[in-house]
């Protein structure tokens, strides 16, 4: 009885694997990859009322698929680094934490097919986490439908990340 229980468990996922190898079509070329990294400053006014910086800085890779005839199909890019928050007039509060995103480009006109990841997850020492964002975001990120947490519109969220970096 165990023996056959077990050849179940494995004739299940084995076929499983054979009928994707089959019905997945053969690629053109190897995908071009690109690595690099990247250190950005924004800011922004609307988030506290007050300047917000971010100094972010981080890795990305991207993977160019082509056509038979050297057409660009599409784009997949994977980033993760450091966001780096604080007010200019306050600059000894940093607020910081790691982000990671998979986007999923059509090519790069801009046209957006998904983005998936943490693009913020910041937490602060006796507070938790203060700035989230995690999920599925459809269309075009930031301002794309989002399936997951988002603390941009949560009134209390950013009262907290807004209260820590103010200048008391």
């Amino acid at each position: 009885m165990f023996a056959k229980t077990l050849r179940k468990a494995f004739a299940i996922p084995l076929v499983l694997v054979f009928s994707i190898l089959l019905a997945h079509p053969a690629a053109a070329a190897a995908p071009v990859i690109e690595n690099g990294t990247f250190d950005n400053l924004g800011g922004d006014s609307a988030l506290c009322g007050f300047m917000v910086l971010n100094h972010e800085v981080g890795t990305y890779q991207t993977r160019s698929y082509f056509d038979n005839q050297g057409n660009l199909q599409r784009i997949e890019m994977h980033v993760n680094g450091t966001d780096n928050f604080y007010n200019p007039d306050n600059p000894s509060v940093v607020l910081s934490g790691k982000f990671a995103g998979n986007f999923g480009f059509v090519d790069w006109s801009g046209e957006l097919l998904s983005t998936q990841g943490v693009p913020y997850h910041i937490t602060a020492p006796g507070y938790g986490t203060v700035l989230v964002r995690a999920g599925l975001w459809l269309d075009y990120y930031p301002s794309g439908q989002v399936v997951g947490k988002n603390s941009e519109i949560d009134p209390k969220d950013m009262q907290q990340f807004c209260s820590i970096l103010a200048v008391h």
